[in-house]
C-alpha cells in the first residue's frame, strides 16, 4: 500500500499518512483554504513517502528500489503499517543481490 503526505513550507507542517494522491490533494487543499485564504504557498509538496516516513524523491534510484522491495514485502503482512520490517529490508537485500548475481552470470555466459 503506498502512502503519501501533504507538506506545506510556509507553515512547516506534515499532514498526517494518507493512502492515496486523492487524500492528501484534499488534506492540502483544505489546508490552504483554512489557514492561507485559498492562497498556494511556494514549495508546496505532496508526495509518496516509504513505511518510516522518508520521501522517495529524496533518495537515490538504489535506495529507493531496495524501499520500495522492503515496503512491498512488509505490505504482506501489514497493509496500513508503519515503520521499518527488518526481515523486509534483508528479503529485498536478497532479491537485489540475487538479481545483480543473476545479471552477472547471464551476461559472462553470453
Amino acid at each position: 500500500m503506498r502512502r503519501y503526505l501533504y507538506r506545506c513550507p510556509v507553515c512547516r507542517t506534515t499532514s498526517g499518512v494518507r493512502f492515496s494522491p486523492a487524500e492528501s490533494t484534499a488534506e492540502g487543499e483544505h489546508h490552504r483554504l483554512q489557514l492561507h485564504a485559498g492562497h498556494y504557498p511556494d514549495g508546496e509538496h505532496v508526495g509518496e513517502i516509504d513505511r518510516q516516513g522518508r520521501w522517495y524523491t529524496d533518495m537515490g534510484p538504489l535506495t529507493a528500489l531496495h524501499t520500495r522491495l522492503a515496503d512491498t514485502y512488509a505490505d504482506l503482512r501489514d497493509p496500513k503499517g508503519i515503520g521499518g520490517c527488518l526481515w523486509a529490508a534483508a528479503f529485498a537485500w536478497v532479491t537485489l543481490a540475487a538479481s545483480g548475481l543473476t545479471v552477472l552470470w547471464t551476461t559472462a555466459a553470453a
